[in-house]
């Protein structure tokens, strides 16, 4: 009889706590990104929940009960629920946004994905310099008539604006080219081999880009051609430059 007794009694106990479970409806607060998809978690009574859109979510609970709230874009935190957490229409829990930063990104390269392949631009299509393109506007704008040279052009071409462009077009190759000599050759190797002074390095290269054997092993990368044609240019630039006095 006893023992009868007292299992009557926990089985009331038992059903007094679980009546006592309220829906605990409420509204996640943060300037996280997405206030969706977090992770209610009731860790006293295992119950678990999903906020849905605008951070809104309910579930079953009680005072002193632990409720943790996770997820990727808001920091994790856990709070225990206080008897006037129930008193309200409404439970309001602000959250903190997390920001993840990577430790390393990586970056890979895809040469074989360009403005062709992808159908930008057809791919016999010309690349233009800027001078280059100055002058291709200049020259190649058409008049209303079928293919007969247009106005600007023509005007282009009285002023001498296009024979300026033209010369654009030169001095700016120029420039690539005595870049690439600078690249190919440090200042030691027209110093030391060539005997050129340091202060006449500039002047002696603008010479030799005149020579248009030079300007040709250049362009198809013949270094040693290069090379020997710089030795007898050099000589001849001397001879010019500082002849001998008698």
């Amino acid at each position: 009889m006893k023992q009868a007794l007292l299992l009557l009694f926990s089985v009331l106990l038992f059903n007094q706590s679980g009546f006592s479970q309220t829906l605990l409806k409420g509204k996640v607060i943060s300037d996280a990104s997405s206030l969706e998809g977090i992770h209610v978690i009731n860790i006293t009574n295992k119950e678990v929940t999903l906020t849905e859109q605008g951070g809104f979510f309910s579930i079953l609970a009680k005072a002193n009960d632990t409720l943790m709230f996770s997820a990727m874009q808001i920091k994790g935190v856990q709070v225990v629920l206080k008897e006037t957490d129930f008193s309200e229409n409404l439970y309001f829990m602000r959250l903190k946004s997390q920001i993840t930063v990577l430790d390393e990104v990586y970056v890979k390269n895809y040469p074989e994905i360009n403005a062709v392949t992808l159908g930008i631009i057809p791919k016999a299509a010309k690349k233009y310099t800027p001078a280059e393109r100055r002058l291709r506007t200049a020259t190649s704008a058409e008049g209303s008539g079928g293919g007969a040279i247009g106005v600007d052009p023509l005007i282009n071409w009285i002023s001498g604006r296009t024979a300026m462009l033209k010369k654009e077009v030169e001095v700016e190759a120029k420039e690539r080219l005595l870049a690439r000599l600078s690249y190919l050759y440090e200042e030691v190797f027209f110093v030391e081999t060539l005997k050129i002074p340091s202060e006449y390095i500039k002047g002696f290269q603008i010479f030799a880009l005149d020579e248009p054997r030079l300007v040709a092993s250049i362009k198809s990368k013949n270094t040693t051609l290069t090379t020997f044609i710089l030795g007898e240019l050099a000589e001849k630039y001397k001879s010019m430059t500082f002849p001998e006095k008698n």
